[in-house]
């Protein structure tokens, strides 16, 4: 009795012990998360058998025990930065494309020496050009005067002038009947030895004049419109040979194939930076800050070579001065006028002409015209019949 006393005492006893408050029975162990690995055995040398190693047994190196050879934690794989190709796929060869598109379409203005970004081709720029003067011959049929009315003539006629003026200071060599040059010491001035003078080539040269009280002209790529206000306001024909030389000088300079150019780029760059829908701000400040400077400088640029194209034309270069002040007169642009237009000041067209380099230069080529200008008044043919029809062989 005493013994189950004894057993039965010592059990309950370790079951108050096991159950008592405070002391937590063991609990199974929790179950960890697991990653997936690629797992490889290890490759053992060759071992060529010898005398001292049974041909029956394995190497006495021990269980082969597998190498982890690597360990990824993201899904995708390795990010595409530490893989030298995708580099070159996604940065390298899109930036050397670039950067060879950009130094493949930089050109040079003649007379100015700048260098500029053109995307667009002469033949493209004149496609654009021809349907734009198209147009408005279109919309403007009823205005257009005859190309036998008096003042048709005088415009072709200066115009003809300056053309060739602009071919003898870019080095196309014009002759006189008997085959020599006119002028030995004006054709060594060549201002396209080292610009872009190519989209000159192969222009079909067409004047009209629209019957408007507008004081303005325009051109394209080889076309130019004179509106009949421009005339009753400058009378003489050194005043509209210098509006001309300007008109001109934005069709030596590409400026109609940079702005397009620019453009381009301008509307890239915003997409790229605010996506498809760029805020009316954005646009704004783009124009304030790129669209109309540029214009403004492209204007400051085409009274340079006018300027130029004037003198070597045989006309005194100052009369570009005064009617850049007669313009003012009209416009009468005030200073926040000049930031906010497409076109600058009077005042500040008249500084960048007076300029002591650009008016001496204009006066060499002026001094040098002249006796050139006496000798082709009987040499040369005019480009235009009267009936405004290019003459044979007459291109740029």
């Amino acid at each position: 009795m005493n013994q189950i006393l004894k057993k039965s005492g010592s059990a309950i006893f370790r079951l108050l012990v096991r159950c008592k408050p405070g002391v937590r029975p063991p609990q199974p162990p929790l179950r960890t998360a697991t990653r997936s690995y690629r797992a490889y055995r290890r490759r053992l040398p060759a071992v060529s058998r010898s005398a001292t190693t049974p041909s029956h047994g394995l190497l006495s190196e021990g269980p082969r025990r597998p190498e982890l050879i690597h360990f990824t934690r993201g899904r995708g794989g390795e990010a595409w930065y530490h893989d030298w190709r995708k580099v070159a796929a996604r940065v390298l060869a899109p930036g050397a494309a670039a950067i060879a598109a950009y130094y493949h379409n930089l050109e040079t203005v003649p007379y100015t020496n700048r260098t500029h970004l053109v995307f667009l081709s002469p033949r493209v720029e004149r496609w654009l050009g021809g349907r734009a003067f198209d147009d408005l011959k279109k919309e403007k049929a009823g205005m257009i005067l005859p190309a036998e009315h008096y003042e048709s003539v005088r415009v072709r006629r200066i115009t003809s002038e300056i053309v060739w003026a602009a071919r003898c200071t870019l080095g196309v060599a014009p002759v006189d009947p008997a085959g020599e040059l006119l002028n030995d010491r004006f054709m060594a001035r060549n201002y396209g030895k080292q610009a872009m003078t190519r989209h000159l080539d192969g222009l079909d040269w067409e004047v009209i004049v629209v019957e408007d009280r507008k004081v303005n002209a325009m051109c394209v790529p080889g076309k130019i419109v004179v509106y009949t206000g421009l005339l009753d306001y400058f009378k003489t024909d050194a005043e509209i040979a210098s509006v001309l030389g300007h008109e001109v000088g934005h069709i030596i300079a590409r400026h109609s194939a940079e702005a397009i150019t620019k453009s381009l780029c301008s509307y890239a760059v915003q997409r790229l930076v605010m996506g498809r829908d760029s805020p009316d701000f954005m646009r704004g400040v783009s124009k304030l800050l790129f669209t109309l400077p540029f214009s403004r400088k492209m204007e400051i640029e085409a009274d340079h070579i006018g300027m130029l194209l004037l003198a070597a034309a045989g006309f005194d270069p100052h009369i570009a001065i005064a009617v850049e002040e007669k313009l003012g007169k009209i416009s009468r642009n005030s200073e926040l006028e000049n930031y906010l237009s497409t076109h600058p000041s009077g005042k500040k067209r008249v500084q960048s002409l007076s300029q002591d380099k650009v008016l001496k230069e204009a006066m060499e080529l002026y001094r040098e015209a002249n006796p050139v200008k006496e000798a082709e008044r009987f040499s040369i043919p005019d480009p235009f019949d009267i009936r405004g029809r290019r003459s044979q062989g007459w291109k740029w």
